[in-house]
């Protein structure tokens, strides 16, 4: 049995022994950003890192990637958001997948916990730009929610009921859900921040009943459907380079 499935707590010889057995890596990707007082600045990337270690989990092997924060806009102008320019990351994920298929990889899950159309769509762009140069590494790269219904729904929100049973679930040390009451807040803000896509307002409201939806109990029941489409998608590709 895999001792670890984190990469950088592998010894050389189990990093080794983990790439031959199950040639899968796991990139959780997000942000650093508000997420209303309940929720850490980083709920984006932590959220993804636990869906990825369970989704190791489940699959018997493979190889998670320390968290990585940097990523696109994302409420800029809130405070402690930090964002960057396509331009910056580009170049970075590109050479992060040739690193990962020099050392083993044959799929790659790049999963990103943080939302809309501007990191979404980057991803995505991301991973179809190498892809096509032809190396025959596999990348799946998504948003966690994708594939995904629960009672009709699509588990995705900013900080919502969704993200916070779910960051609930997997930090239950890090929620402070007794800070999460409806009604209007005032976000501080920075002005004229760089990379500013959006233009959101000062004031964030959050709908009532909202802390009565969100529970441990919903945020694993997301986890585990979640980390079952996970997996499954995993296995898929892992069979096609096995043929």
């Amino acid at each position: 049995m895999q001792r670890t499935h984190k990469y950088e707590e592998m010894l050389p010889e189990e990093f080794m022994a983990a790439a031959e057995q199950m040639p899968v890596f796991l990139v959780p990707t997000g942000l650093l950003e508000w997420h209303g007082d309940h929720l850490p600045l980083g709920q984006d990337t932590l959220k993804s890192y636990g869906l990825c270690l369970e989704t190791a989990r489940k699959l018997g092997g493979g190889i998670v990637l320390p968290p990585n924060y940097w990523g696109r806009p994302g409420f800029s102008s809130y405070v402690g958001t930090l964002t960057f320019s396509e331009a910056a990351l580009r170049p970075l994920f590109l050479e992060l997948f040739e690193q990962l298929r020099k050392v083993g990889a044959r799929v790659v899950l790049l999963l990103t916990g943080h939302y809309g159309p501007v990191q979404v769509n980057f991803v995505k762009s991301v991973a179809e730009q190498y892809i096509s140069r032809g190396t025959g590494l596999r990348i799946i790269a998504q948003p966690e929610y994708e594939g995904v219904e629960i009672d009709g729904e699509r588990p995705a929100d900013h900080a919502g009921k969704w993200e916070t049973s779910i960051f609930w679930h997997l930090y239950p040390q890090l929620t402070q859900i007794q800070n999460l009451r409806p009604g209007v807040v005032n976000v501080p803000q920075y002005k004229d921040p760089p990379h500013y896509d959006y233009k959101e307002k000062s004031r964030w409201e959050w709908a009532e009943g909202l802390r009565a939806a969100a529970s441990r109990d919903l945020g694993k029941r997301a986890v585990d459907i979640i980390t079952d489409h996970l997996r499954d998608l995993i296995l898929g590709e892992l069979a096609k380079v096995r043929r």
